[in-house]
């Protein structure tokens, strides 16, 4: 199988943290576009999902603007979530053809999904999966000390951003469930 010049990276990205800014600056190196693909597309201010797709997309644009040549080469799709895992795989197929992407995502749902339509999965590095895993940065960041632990975990780029608009999207979720 020939591996397509364009990849597909999925996640929730919820938030953009410094280990999906690494992934990217790696598949920037192997691919010639990457299609970043936001799922989770219309869930947000839940305890999981404190950002809208939006936020997240202006996230991850804040942080691409210290990559030069990103605007060419990176572009945006939402995913939504679906009742059964065979309706996603074919909504993401009918989008994103096998032939023309290849996959790069953490989630070992999503991995074994798409393999089995016959992508090509990058073998992208998981960057201090420990420190930079989501769920434990969403920990973190709910907890009272949410600037000190949190700045560590997020693009210095990002944290302007998450410190005017962050904090109240953080706090204001951790009611809902």
């Amino acid at each position: 199988m020939n591996i397509p010049s364009s990849v597909l990276f999925i996640g929730r990205f919820q938030p953009f943290h410094k280990g999906h800014e690494k992934i990217i600056s790696y598949l920037l190196r192997r691919y010639s576009k990457i299609t970043i693909a936001i799922g989770s597309a219309k869930e947000k201010r839940t305890k999981d999902n404190p950002f809208s797709a939006a936020e997240r997309k202006e996230m991850i644009r804040t942080v691409l603007r210290t990559h030069a040549g990103w605007k060419k080469r990176v572009s945006f799709a939402f995913l939504a979530d679906y009742a059964s895992n065979a309706t996603w795989v074919r909504a993401v197929c009918s989008r994103f053809p096998s032939s023309r992407f290849a996959v790069a995502s953490a989630n070992p749902l999503v991995r074994r999904l798409l393999h089995g339509a016959d992508y090509s999965l990058d073998p992208s590095p998981l960057f201090r999966r420990a420190e930079w895993e989501g769920k434990q940065i969403r920990k973190r960041i709910r907890g009272e000390k949410f600037i000190s632990f949190f700045e560590k975990d997020i693009p210095p780029s990002l944290r302007k951003w998450m410190r005017s608009k962050g904090r109240k999207i953080v706090f204001s979720s951790t009611s809902q469930s």
